[in-house]
């Protein structure tokens, strides 16, 4: 009797470590360290016992919205990534999942506003203001308008005369 009672607590120690290991895998911080198109390797933390070194992750897929409206927001080495495993185990069914801030990667916003940002370009909103922030600003399209006005490649001026005065506004 005595035997089938150790067996059986052998047998939930077992069951309770498997678990213990899974959960512990389940969300995993760490930042990335490798890129290759939409994969990333993460550098996991903590490091390993064992070994004293830190723990790669396999190559896995950063989430990103897809569907009728996609987006693609690029990862860069260094940037502090989540790992989620659903089921504990680290593998094909694993994604990388942006973190939050740090002291290495600082939240891009001043004031609560609105901020998308990447290198050196900001798009920032905030109280009915939108500020684009960028070293250089290439615009195409078919029409630019101003407060209803043409003012592309395609408008006209009244009022033209010969030599350096001025014109009216553009024409509607």
């Amino acid at each position: 009797m005595t035997d089938i009672i150790v067996r059986e607590l052998l047998s939930l120690r077992k069951s309770i470590d498997d678990l213990e290991r899974r959960l512990a895998a389940s969300h995993m911080t760490g930042k990335v360290v490798a890129i290759d198109g939409d994969r990333v390797r993460l550098e996991l933390q903590p490091e390993d016992s064992r070994t004293g070194k830190p723990f790669l992750s396999p190559w896995v897929q950063v989430q990103e919205a897809a569907g009728s409206t996609g987006t693609h927001f690029p990862v860069a080495i260094g940037d502090p990534i989540r790992l989620f495993s659903p089921n504990g185990e680290l593998g094909s069914q694993s994604i990388a999942i942006r973190d939050g801030y740090t002291d290495d990667a600082k939240n891009p916003a001043k004031n609560g506003e609105l901020v998308i940002a990447h290198g050196r370009c900001a798009l920032r909103f905030e109280n009915g203001v939108a500020v684009i922030e960028a070293d250089d600003i290439i615009h195409k399209s078919k029409n630019l308008k101003h407060n209803e006005k043409n003012i592309g490649d395609t408008h006209t001026h009244g009022g033209v005369e010969r030599g350096g005065s001025n014109t009216r506004e553009p024409n509607e």
